[in-house]
């Protein structure tokens, strides 16, 4: 999607929200290098300011980051300079042959308003089957359907920066909608900006028989190790059948 994490939101997103990524790195990290079959070239999806992609290079793999925030890809650059980026979404994308695929944090979730997600993130199943050979990893986190609510208000602040979110939930829409509002410091004062993200909702059951259908084993688990995630999200963890 267009327009997410612009400059500001982008630079507090890594500086406050990146560090669930930095943790649950050294698990991914671990699963890759247990995996069935030997693990060489990794796409990471949605890699934001490029904690994980950070971790995936150093552990000696060859990474493929992609996102779509032109903002955020800047700062992973500088992050992780031996990886090669891709500015686009995950739904637009088109997936080189590789061992594994990480969409760490949500970025599967990001739809607009109009378009048909279950149809969307059922193709991008397909997309990750037939870019992954047998033993293959697809590993990813979405936020569930349930309680409890995830509508509310919430903000957090650094030493030159803050951010007050608000969120609203519609479940029979499947619909997050987080307003978000930030204030950053620049010289003197504080520029003030606004992002609105539209996130789904998804079925833990729903999503389980897809990956099934596109030739898939999964676990799915409410941790990246030791790691809990945050309240209503699950990772998935899928290995390619052999055919």
């Amino acid at each position: 999607m267009e327009g997410l994490y612009q400059q500001d939101l982008a630079y507090i997103h890594v500086l406050g929200f990146e560090g669930s990524a930095r943790c649950a790195a050294p698990e991914i990290v671990r699963l890759l290098k247990t995996a069935a079959i030997q693990i060489h070239r990794v796409v990471d999806v949605g890699c934001g300011g490029g904690s994980l992609t950070k971790t995936l290079t150093e552990a000696g793999f060859e990474v493929t980051a992609i996102d779509s925030s032109a903002q955020l890809l800047e700062i992973a650059c500088t992050a992780a300079p031996a990886a090669h980026f891709i500015h686009t979404s995950a739904y637009d994308v088109q997936l080189d042959a590789c061992d594994a695929i990480i969409a760490l944090n949500e970025p599967l979730t990001y739809h607009a308003e109009d378009v048909d997600a279950d149809n969307l993130i059922g193709h991008f199943f397909q997309s990750v089957a037939e870019a992954l050979p047998p033993g293959g990893l697809f590993i990813f986190d979405v936020i569930e359907l349930g309680e409890p609510s995830l509508a509310g208000r919430s903000w957090a602040s650094g030493d030159d920066w803050a951010v007050l979110v608000h969120t609203t939930e519609d479940q029979p829409s499947r619909t997050l909608v987080r307003s978000i509002e930030t204030l950053r410091r620049v010289g003197s004062s504080y520029k003030r900006a606004c992002e609105v993200h539209r996130v789904r909702l998804f079925d833990t059951r729903t999503l389980c028989d897809r990956l099934a259908a596109c030739g898939f084993a999964i676990e799915t688990a409410l941790s990246y190790g030791a790691l809990p995630l945050l309240p209503r999200r699950r990772a998935f963890f899928a290995t390619r059948r052999a055919p």
